[in-house]
């Protein structure tokens, strides 16, 4: 009789774990979904200077919020984890700029210069390891 409550234990203590790990699994991938999903619907779509500053401000308050360092140019570092790079081309300029200059230049000076310009996200990457966003490029249009 012993043996059987033992094993009945056993097999409750393993349902419980095996239902605990694949709920964290869903809660993990949902939390994934959900970052990317508010990124990834930008792809191939044109947007104004003013909404593309407040993707700007909303990329270097999470790059900040995860403490993704940033490098001796004050770029910010990909870390395989969290951190998301933003790159623009401009029409008027051979160079590709990261969003860490138009930050350190003044969002308000972007917004008066840019704002009624359009831009559009051609490229997303992601980190292999977390699925999370890793890279944008934005070309103005």
């Amino acid at each position: 009789m012993k043996r059987y409550i033992i094993l009945a234990i056993i097999v409750i203590i393993a349902v419980t774990a095996i239902g605990y790990l694949y709920l964290n699994y869903i809660s993990i991938s949902n939390a994934t979904s959900n970052s990317n999903k508010n990124y990834e619907n930008l792809l191939n779509k044109t947007i104004t200077g003013t909404e593309f500053a407040t993707y700007i401000n909303q990329i270097i308050d999470k790059n900040t919020k995860n403490s993704v360092e940033k490098d001796s140019k004050g770029y910010y570092i990909n870390n395989n984890e969290n951190s998301i790079i933003v790159e623009i081309k401009f029409k008027d300029s051979d160079n590709i700029f990261r969003i860490e200059q138009i930050s350190n230049n003044g969002i308000e000076k972007f917004i008066n210069l840019y704002a009624n310009l359009n831009f559009k996200c051609t490229k997303i990457e992601y980190h292999k390891k977390t699925k999370l966003i890793s890279y944008m490029y934005f070309e103005e249009v």
